[in-house]
């Protein structure tokens, strides 16, 4: 499950997820950023909270994640992901890969500041 947050804000468009997600799940979640990209003015950043993250069900939603990173590969300034298991960092360097924005890993007591990291200019 996903939900937005930072909603009062244009300039980062901020997302939590908790337990499992499902190719559903993914696929919600990129029809969200595709509205919120359309509104958006430039550029925006995008925060993603991991700190209840728990995976995915399957391999189909792995892969609409991924598809999601690709379709998603120039449309944010900074990509800033928040989390606190080890592995979430190293997730972070490889999903990297994958997009031409800044990305960068911040520990769950970093959030505030992971918000103010990710905004434009």
């Amino acid at each position: 499950m996903f939900t937005e947050t930072l909603t009062d804000r244009d300039d980062v468009i901020g997302i939590v997820c908790e337990g499992k997600l499902s190719q559903a799940d993914l696929k919600r979640m990129h029809a969200l950023l595709n509205e919120r990209l359309e509104t958006a003015n430039g550029s925006p950043g995008l925060l993603v909270d991991l700190t209840g993250f728990e995976g995915y069900e399957g391999p189909a939603a792995m892969a609409e994640d991924l598809k999601m990173d690709t379709a998603h590969r120039n449309d944010f300034h900074r990509i800033a992901v928040v989390g606190e298991r080890r592995w979430m960092q190293w997730g972070t360097s490889l999903a990297g890969l994958l997009t031409r924005a800044e990305m960068r890993w911040f520990d769950a007591a970093e959030t505030a500041v992971a918000a103010d990291w990710v905004r434009p200019g």
